[in-house]
C-alpha cells in the first residue's frame, strides 16, 4: 500500500488495538477502541457567520469555485465532502465514477482534489509534480512524497481552475501529532519520520533539482493506515451534512452536522511531503535564490537578511521542525514590531521589486521586511528579543545521555548559519544519530 521498504508500527495507547492473523497475509488489520456512534440526523440551523475561506480577506471568495457535494468534476470525479482550505486553493474528498475494482486501475476509487482559485497559476506546480514522479521512481525518497496522480482543467465563473487529483491521506502531521500522548511524537517514530522526510529531500535535490522552501507539520500528510479507514469516512459523510454555505443570488442555505468522525486506529502511517506550489529549482554550483520564502518560525537567516539561498534552506527548515515534533515547541517565536510585521535590515538591491504582505513594491529586503532591525553601529534595535543565558541543550527535555548528545550534534550539522555549513540530506542519513533505521 505504501510502496516503501521502511515500515513504522505505531502503538497509540487507547486509541488503537491491532492484530495479524497467523498464517495469514500480514498486512495490519484494524479494530475501533470503541463502537462507533450511530450517526445523528443532519440538522440545518442557520450560521450567523463567516464560514472557512469566506473568512479569507480581500474579497477573495470569488476566486474560488463554488463546489458542493455531489458535483462530478473533470467527467470523473463525484465529491463527497471539503478536507481542508487555504489562501489558495480548496481541497476536497472525491469518487472516481471510472474505477473498476476487478479492473486495471491507475487511479484509485476514493482520491483527494485540489482545487485552486482562478487567480492561482498552477502550472509550476504541475511541472514540478510531474517531475518528482517520473525524475527516478526507484530512489527510495520517491516513497515519502506525495505525488501527483492526475490534473484536469476546471471551468468556473472566475476563470479556469487548475484541479490536482492525489491519493487520499489521513490528515497532517500536525493533526496526527495533536492525537498522540502529550502531542509529541516518541523518539522510535521522531527517527523514523525524520528518516523519511530526509530521504524525500535527496531524492528532490540529487534526482528532481528542486528546494522544497516550506517544509512544515501543516505540509506534511501522514498515510490512512487501512483502506476501511477511508470507506468508514465516506459513509459518515454520506449520512452527515458538512457545515457549509451554498452561494446563491438570493441568499444563503446552510447545512450543519453535530457529530463527529474520529478516533486513530490500526498501526502503519507514514509521512508524505506534499504542497509543492512554493517550491523552486536548484541552480547550478549550488547558487541561491533571493525571493522571500518559509514559514515565519522556521524562516532561516539568510532569507531574513536578503542573502541568496540555495537547497540547504530545506535542512534549516527540517531542524528548526525537529522541535516541534519531539517536544512540541518552537525554538523562535515569531518576532513583532507595532505593526505586526518582523524586521529585519538588508540594504543591498534585490535587482527586481518584490511585493510585500501589505501590497507595498519593495526593493530591499530593508524594505520587504518593514526594517530597520540594527542601527547605524550594527547593532540589534529589539534588544528585548534577544534571551541571554539560553542553550540548546536546555530546550531538549525528552532525550538523556548519549541519545540526547547523538540528537544535538546531528541538529548542529543542520542549523549552521551559514547555507554552506549545513550538511547534505544524503550525509545526514548517514548521522549515528539514525543509525538504527538502517538496516534491512
Amino acid at each position: 500500500m505504501f510502496g516503501s521498504k521502511l515500515s513504522v508500527e505505531l502503538q497509540v495507547p487507547r486509541l488503537t488495538k491491532a492484530f495479524s492473523m497467523p498464517g495469514h497475509w500480514k498486512r495490519p488489520f484494524s479494530l475501533f477502541s470503541r463502537r462507533p456512534r450511530r450517526p445523528r440526523r443532519p440538522t440545518a440551523p442557520v450560521l450567523t457567520g463567516p464560514l472557512d475561506e469566506e473568512l479569507l480577506p480581500n474579497d477573495r471568495l470569488k476566486y474560488f469555485h463554488p463546489t458542493q457535494p455531489g458535483q462530478v468534476l473533470g467527467g470523473r470525479y463525484k465529491t463527497i465532502a471539503k478536507l481542508g482550505f487555504g489562501s489558495g486553493s480548496t481541497v476536497w474528498l472525491a469518487e472516481n465514477l471510472a474505477f473498476t475494482r476487478w479492473g486495471k486501475s491507475d487511479i484509485p476509487r476514493y482520491v483527494s482534489i485540489k482545487i485552486p482559485a482562478s487567480d492561482v497559476e498552477s502550472a509550476d506546480e504541475v511541472g514540478c509534480m510531474k517531475l518528482i514522479s517520473s525524475a527516478n521512481p526507484s530512489h527510495e525518497g520517491l516513497s515519502y512524497i506525495r505525488i501527483l496522480i492526475d490534473v484536469f482543467d476546471l471551468q468556473g465563473e472566475g476563470g479556469t481552475h487548475t484541479c490536482l487529483v492525489f491519493e487520499s491521506m489521513r490528515e497532517t502531521l500536525y493533526q496526527f501529532q495533536r492525537r498522540l500522548p502529550q502531542q509529541r511524537l516518541g523518539l522510535p517514530i521522531f527517527k523514523a519520520y525524520v528518516f523519511c522526510l530526509l530521504q524525500a529531500l535527496d531524492y528532490l535535490r540529487t534526482e528532481c533539482r528542486l528546494i522544497h522552501t516550506d517544509i512544515k507539520d501543516d505540509n506534511i500528510m501522514v498515510t490512512i493506515e487501512h483502506d476501511s479507514v477511508l470507506k468508514d469516512l465516506v459513509n459518515y459523510y454520506k449520512t452527515n451534512s458538512q457545515p457549509r454555505h451554498i452561494r446563491t443570488e438570493d441568499g444563503r442555505t446552510t447545512y450543519l452536522s453535530h457529530d463527529e468522525f474520529g478516533g486513530l486506529r490500526g498501526t502503519t502511517i507514514l509521512p508524505r511531503l506534499s504542497d509543492f506550489n512554493l517550491c523552486f529549482p536548484g541552480l547550478p554550483d549550488n547558487h541561491g535564490h533571493l525571493t522571500p520564502i518559509q514559514s515565519h518560525r522556521y524562516r532561516a537567516p539568510g532569507v531574513f537578511l536578503g542573502c541568496p539561498w540555495p537547497y540547504s534552506a530545506d535542512i534549516w527548515n527540517l531542524g528548526l521542525m525537529m522541535w516541534n515534533l519531539l517536544e512540541d515547541i518552537s525554538l523562535f517565536n515569531r518576532p513583532a514590531g507595532e505593526d505586526g510585521e518582523e524586521r529585519m535590515c538588508r540594504k543591498v538591491k534585490l535587482g527586481r521589486v518584490i511585493m510585500n504582505q501589505k501590497g507595498k513594491e519593495c526593493e530591499t529586503m530593508n524594505e520587504f521586511w518593514g526594517g530597520p532591525f540594527f542601527d547605524e553601529d550594527g547593532c540589534i534595535v529589539r534588544k528585548d528579543l534577544i534571551e541571554e543565558g539560553k542553550e540548546l541543550s536546555g530546550t531538549v527535555t525528552e532525550l538523556a545521555g548519549e541519545e540526547k548528545a547523538q540528537f544535538l550534534d546531528f541538529a548542529a550539522s543542520m542549523l549552521q548559519w551559514l547555507p554552506e555549513k549545513r550538511k547534505t540530506a544524503k550525509e545526514l542519513l548517514q548521522h549515528p544519530f539514525l543509525d538504527d533505521m538502517r538496516g534491512p
